[in-house]
């Protein structure tokens, strides 16, 4: 199969024309976003302009110590963004949060050790795009569950102490707002799941096939990636809202507002 065909800038540039209609549907709602949607869509190609350079360089050198120091800053950075996103304080959260992210993607590269070697595992071309996939799911379920936990400790503080007060432990009076953090943050990738390959033709798959990979190669892959990321979007859900959790209540099991980040 040939290579995939390279696209210029001045085709990209040509195709974000295609940005005008969902312009036209913020301004007809007068939802004032399309100041940020410009901004975003800025931000991201200077930023993937960035990364692709340095991953050029990466990919060139390829050397284990330096792939897994990319790796451990795409965790650091992940961690911050999941915390701002689900306005978590950054002094606060972060020692509680950012271990759970590593245990995480220890666990998927154990995992992933049991298909490849440890040779082409620690290669840049396979460890930075699997781990990149992988973090990039782990950020949106863990915003997800993050948000979901601590909304609803704050709209229900009386039954939290209730719980407490008749005797529960911390645990066990948290264990109905976990329950429903990890549900909300799992049933998108259940849903996501089970439609594969009728509804949706998953991006590595895609990717591959457009890179001269035969379907059959490209279905392996996707399936690995899928259990992958399934499995560490809901243990780093877990661990992160269990050990946020752990920061989130004073001495006298009651929530503690300086978890939060100050709104202005």
């Amino acid at each position: 199969m040939s290579e995939t065909m390279a696209i210029s800038i001045p085709a990209l540039i040509i195709f974000s024309v295609m940005l005008v209609f969902p312009v036209a549907i913020f301004r007809h709602l007068q939802l004032r976003l399309t100041r940020d949607l410009i901004v975003s869509m800025l931000r991201m190609a200077v930023q993937l302009g960035l990364v692709a350079v340095y991953l050029e360089w990466v990919f060139r050198l390829d050397m284990l110590a330096l792939n897994v120091a990319w790796v451990l800053v795409m965790i650091v950075v992940a961690t911050g963004s999941i915390l701002r996103q689900s306005g978590l304080s950054w002094r606060r959260s972060l020692r509680a949060v950012l271990p759970a992210h590593l245990l995480t993607s220890f666990l998927t590269l154990a995992g992933f050790l049991l298909v490849f070697d440890p040779a082409t595992l620690g290669s840049a071309r396979y460890l930075v795009p699997l781990m990149g996939m992988v973090l990039g799911n782990i950020l949106r379920s863990n915003v997800v569950a993050l948000d979901r936990f601590f909304s609803d400790l704050r709209a229900n503080r009386d039954m939290h102490i209730q719980y407490l007060t008749l005797g529960a432990s911390e645990a066990e009076a948290v264990r109905p707002f976990l329950r429903s953090a990890l549900r909300a943050a799992v049933g998108p990738q259940l849903g996501t799941v089970a439609t594969m390959g009728i509804v949706s033709l998953p991006g590595m798959m895609t990717g591959q096939i457009l890179g001269g990979s035969s379907p059959a190669v490209a279905i392996g892959y996707q399936i690995m990636i899928m259990i992958a990321i399934f499995t560490a979007a809901t243990v780093s859900a877990f661990l992160a809202v269990h050990f946020a959790r752990k920061a989130a209540f004073d001495p006298f099991g009651r929530l503690d507002e300086s978890i939060f980040l100050r709104r202005s």
